[in-house]
């Protein structure tokens, strides 16, 4: 038998599959660069047949920032063009065939000779693949023989066997009471957390401009809302103080020897750690396809807040890693990571955080990318659903399986997804907006529907709206990037939007879920094709970054534009976070700024009206804190941060005037209120 290491192909992986003796030369496919490779008795080797992601011309939205690579889809459509165009050993009829070269001597071990009297006769009694076999026995990649992917339908199959039992749901929650709603029930400070939005409660830039040397893309506040976090193509992590706004420390892997680029991160429940993922790229080797450096690997590293160090390196993903969430299920700690390789991946972890106990993909054999997760609040942190490809998938997160696929969303990408908790009822909305723009007409809610469909809006809202779910249901708000047009294959093919999604629960065991959309939320400026774009949410409002510096604000009731952020440079806005108790939002985009607003009141009507929303009650069902739940530690990571700041290398804050930007210097040029 051959050694597998033997056999060392290229960083570009041009396998070439090989047949039998008395067969032509099949025509060569470029396998994907994470495609492994598996090799038999008689030292062939079979290609794994990859997923094959979408030509960048079927893909809409540009890329992740300038001068940063347009993701996956050009590598993608690079290694496509390279099967498509015939090299030196391909098979070509018709008028333009020629007489090709004899094909290069194999490596390895030659094949053997075997007369037909010499051939093994087959055993007897051999066990055929039956249907009453196990619907999960099938040969996985790496394994003797031919590997191939898992079908959509073995997906489906094996997802039947999964079952969502409402009584075990409900003493799972009770019994593990889930965090993420934490922020509408944390105890208001500096005067409450943001809540309104409009003419009468305007944002107000604030004088604090926190500032990289290059595009930031992600951002992450600490459990106890004292820290922030940024994370960017710099290869640092900043972490401000959300009092000062000062930069208390810069995080740094200053032992990796190749480029670090961060996009996502989280801190640990204690504010401990703080783990980060991204893209890590050949500092020595140039990649035509990326045009950027050469993408290896990607890991998750986590620092120590304190100090500074990376702790721990988890290896698991081949591309960029897009989000990272820390959850608690059944009292064990989990990292759950998704990535541009497709791939979901579980990382069991010890109580400490930085120890890993085992690593498990989620598996999925036919999505090309994974953007977001969102846990489904009441199931104690068993499900959760991600943002693959167009649509979304819910997941179980113990048996890392796939529990029910939804319809598309969008015509290219849904690229992020999370469950809110609302505070007023939105009013249902039947229809769409056009896919035509010249069919598109403005209503007096903001959104755009078919001009010739507008006089039966109102008969089709009544006959089309789901009746009122009367068990557990959430509120989940997606965006998503279109296709773009054909003409010239630069502006989307129908209108950016946003969308309000009802997920509501099973009933009885074997049940499915059942995804209601109940309105999109579109203006005509609001412009945001570019993947890679979080929105936000209060409860109340959407907040929507485009790709040209502003963050639309939408009422998540009526549809309306209430007010537009027009302060960062014209790029795109990557992220934005309302903070959970103070009256802060930030924002930071590829411009390299972080920019911090705060509401302020223009009237006495609007204090009164203030006064009234307060008392207003909470749409959803809500799991309350459990009073028992352990506190936060005497001594957080912020004060020994600061107790050592001397002796720490510590950024400082970006230098400004005094006085407000000039963009907030009149409140009717910061909110656009429609």
């Amino acid at each position: 038998m051959v050694n597998p290491g033997d056999y060392l192909p290229s960083d570009e992986d041009i396998d070439v599959e090989m047949l039998d003796s008395d067969t032509e030369l099949s025509k060569v496919v470029a396998a994907p660069r994470k495609s492994p490779v598996t090799y038999d008795s008689d030292s062939d080797f079979e290609a794994v047949p990859a997923k094959r992601k979408p030509a960048a011309s079927k893909r809409g939205g540009r890329g992740r920032g300038r001068g940063r690579g347009r993701g996956g889809a050009t590598r993608s459509t690079a290694k496509a063009a390279a099967a498509a165009t015939p090299t030196e050993g391909s098979e070509i009829e018709g008028e333009d065939a020629f007489d090709a070269p004899a094909p290069k001597a194999r490596r390895g071990r030659p094949r053997k000779v075997v007369d037909d009297s010499e051939k093994p006769k087959p055993k007897r009694g051999r066990k055929k693949a039956a249907a009453n076999e196990d619907e999960d026995n099938f040969e996985a990649p790496g394994a003797k023989g031919k590997a191939r992917q898992m079908t959509l339908d073995e997906i489906e199959a094996t997802a039947k066997v999964l079952t969502f039992d409402p009584v075990q749901n409900a003493e799972l929650a009770q019994t593990y009471p889930d965090p993420y709603w934490k922020e509408l029930l944390a105890e208001p400070t500096d005067g409450g957390r943001i809540d309104l939005i409009d003419e009468d409660h305007p944002l107000e830039l604030l004088p604090y401009t926190m500032t990289d040397q290059m595009a930031l893309t992600g951002m992450a506040l600490s459990p106890d809302g004292t820290m922030l976090a940024t994370f960017g193509s710099s290869g640092n992590v900043h972490i401000w103080d959300t009092d000062t706004f000062a930069c208390l420390v810069t995080l740094r892997d200053r032992a990796e020897p190749n480029i670090d680029e961060f996009f996502v991160g989280q801190f640990t429940p204690n504010s401990e750690y703080l783990v980060v993922g991204g893209k890590l790229k050949d500092r020595k080797r140039w990649s035509e396809a990326d045009e950027d450096n050469h993408i290896l690997a990607c890991p998750l590293k986590v620092f120590n807040v304190v100090t500074g160090e990376v702790v721990a390196r988890l290896d698991g993903h081949s591309e960029e890693i897009l989000c990272v969430k820390s959850v608690v299920y059944k009292g064990e700690n989990y990292f759950v990571t998704t990535s541009q390789d497709g791939y979901i991946r579980r990382w069991h972890m010890d109580s400490s955080w930085i120890v890993l106990k085992d690593s498990t993909e989620i598996a999925d054999g036919i999505t090309c990318m994974v953007f977001t997760v969102s846990f489904i609040p009441n199931t104690g942190n068993r499900y959760f659903i991600a943002s693959t490809d167009d649509h979304l998938t819910l997941m179980d997160l113990e048996r890392c399986k796939i529990v029910q696929r939804f319809d598309p969303i969008y015509s290219s990408y849904c690229d992020c997804g999370k469950f809110i908790e609302l505070l007023e009822q939105p009013v249902y909305q039947a229809l769409q907006p056009s896919i035509a723009a010249a069919d598109v007409a403005e209503t007096d809610e903001g959104c755009a529907i078919r001009s010739e469909d507008s006089a039966a809006a109102s008969t089709l809202a009544t006959a089309q709206q789901p009746p009122e779910p009367s068990g557990l249901h959430a509120y989940f708000v997606t965006r998503g990037v279109e296709l773009l047009d054909a003409e010239n294959n630069t502006v989307s093919s129908r209108p950016n939007t946003c969308t309000l999604h009802r997920l509501v629960y099973p009933t009885e065991p074997d049940g499915k879920f059942v995804l209601q959309e109940i309105r999109r939320y579109h203006h005509d400026e609001y412009l945001s094709n570019s993947w890679l774009i979080r929105i936000a949410s209060n409860g109340r409002y959407i907040l929507a970054p485009t790709l040209n510096g502003q963050v639309f604000v939408f009422n998540i009731a009526t549809g309306q534009v209430t007010g537009i952020l027009r302060d960062h440079d014209t790029i795109e806005v990557r992220d934005c976070k309302f903070h959970p108790t103070k009256n802060l939002l930030f924002t930071c985009s590829d411009d390299g700024t972080v920019k911090v607003y705060r509401s302020t009141i223009r009237s006495a009507q609007a204090v009164a009206s203030t006064s009234d929303v307060a008392m207003e009650g909470v749409v959803t069902d809500v799991q309350t804190e459990d009073p028992e739940s352990p506190k936060t530690a005497a001594v957080s990571p912020l004060a020994l941060i600061k107790d050592g700041i001397e002796s720490m290398a510590v950024g400082e804050i970006a230098p400004v005037s005094a006085e407000p930007a000039s963009a907030t210097q009149q409140p009717d040029d910061v909110m656009s209120a429609e």
